[in-house]
Order: C-alpha cells, then sequence, then structure tokens
C-alpha cells in the first residue's frame, strides 16, 4: 500500500510536496464546505459528534462537503460505541444463561467501532499526528491566526 501523501508549507521539505498542498488548498477554497447540521436521520450521540466537530473540520480547510460521509461514518461508529458501552456497563463483559458464559455482543461492537473510528478520525484530521501536520501547516501560513493547538486541546 502506498503512503499517504505528505501536506506541508515547511521549506525545508521537498518542493513538490510543498506544491501539492498549494495545489490543494487552492482547490479546496472553491469547494462546498460542510454542513454544520448534522443529516436529518442522524440522532442523539451522532447528531451530537457531527455538530462538534464539523465546525473545527471546516476551519481546517481541508474537509469539504463530498467527505460528509466520513464524517457520517465517524458519527454513527461513535453512537454505536456509546451504546454498546453502556451495555458493557449494564450486562458487563461476560453474562450467563444457565452454567454456561457467554461473552457480551457489544464488546466486540466497542472493538470494531473505536477501530473505524481511529481511521476516519485520522483521514480527516483529528489523530494527534495528522492535526500535527494541519497544525504545522496552520503555523507557516501568514494569513492563518488560527490557534489549532487550543482548538484541538493540543
Amino acid at each position: 500500500m502506498p503512503r499517504k501523501a505528505k501536506l506541508t508549507n515547511d521549506e525545508s521539505d521537498r518542493k513538490d510536496q510543498r506544491d501539492r498542498t498549494e495545489k490543494l488548498h487552492m482547490t479546496l477554497e472553491k469547494i462546498d464546505k460542510l454542513s454544520e447540521t448534522a443529516p436529518q436521520h442522524l440522532t442523539g450521540e451522532a447528531k451530537k459528534m457531527w455538530e462538534t466537530i464539523v465546525p473545527f473540520l471546516n476551519e481546517s480547510g481541508y474537509v469539504i462537503n463530498a467527505d460528509s460521509s466520513a464524517v457520517e461514518t465517524l458519527a454513527m461508529n461513535y453512537q454505536m460505541l456509546r451504546e454498546a458501552y453502556e451495555s458493557v456497563k449494564n450486562v458487563g463483559i461476560l453474562y450467563t444463561a444457565g452454567e454456561k458464559y457467554f461473552k457480551n455482543p457489544a464488546v466486540g461492537i466497542i472493538d470494531s467501532a473505536t477501530k473505524v473510528i481511529k481511521s476516519v478520525g485520522s483521514d480527516l484530521g483529528l489523530s494527534p499526528q495528522s492535526r500535527a501536520t494541519l497544525i504545522d501547516m496552520a503555523n507557516s501560513d501568514d494569513e492563518d491566526e488560527t490557534d489549532w493547538e487550543a482548538r484541538f486541546g493540543g
């Protein structure tokens, strides 16, 4: 699997990487951003997640309306994670049926939802490493005064 393309404005990085980043930024400026209102079919925790992260994603300048399915996947998996965790809190990791012990299926849901959240979140710039890349780019852009570290809890 090929490596992800590096996004950078750092003068010490390769010119082709800086040029690719600049071209991407200029292209995305012209494209519609994500709606800050969650899609109607999202409810509960998924809706809250959408409405919490979309303003930050829009400000980053690298997420557009075409990325809505990734944000939706993140929000839905977050809701599944929360619901599965409630089951584990109420039932436990194991439960009994007669004299047999069984693993709570919610444990598997937590595992798979966590993996999806980590993967999609990283793709959207929500992991520490991908956030650091965006912070570096924001710091090297003279026009952008956003405090990304404070925004993302850094």
